[in-house]
């Protein structure tokens, strides 16, 4: 069981710890929008690193040379009451191994097989792109 304790400090920041870590989420207010993270973009980013760890251990890529791996994650929020519609997990995958652009199907399957893609099911739609890397040009 994970287990992470919250505290609010002084009606301004929360104070999150886990296995002894400790970060600190500041809820102030400035001219674009909250200074720390909004909770829509704690979960958005609670997805992400989940998503992302779970993919990149799969079978097919945890021993690929990977050069880059990126998601871009979307919340689309519904009124009354305010909440996540959908999540949106673009994720776009390079490596050198041109044999892993057959497997698109798999490894986009595998892309949204994590605990937090399971538990929040049909609420989250991943899409993945995947590129070989550039061959560096020789001199």
């Amino acid at each position: 069981m994970a287990t992470v304790t919250a505290d609010y400090q002084d009606r301004k920041r929360i104070v999150f710890t886990a296995r002894g870590r400790a970060t600190t989420n500041v809820r102030e207010m400035v001219a674009d929008g909250p200074a720390g993270y909004s909770s829509t973009e704690l979960l958005l980013i609670a997805v992400g690193n989940c998503s992302l760890g779970a993919f990149l251990n799969h079978d097919l890529l945890k021993d690929a040379h990977v050069t880059a791996c990126r998601s871009t994650l979307e919340a689309a929020m519904v009124p009354n009451p305010t909440r996540i519609e959908q999540i949106f997990n673009r994720i776009e995958l390079e490596v050198t191994d041109e044999r892993l652009l057959a497997q698109h199907e798999v490894l986009e399957a595998a892309s949204c097989a994590c605990p937090l893609c399971n538990t929040l099911g049909d609420k989250i739609i991943t899409t993945l792109t995947i590129t070989l890397a550039k061959t560096p040009v020789a001199v």
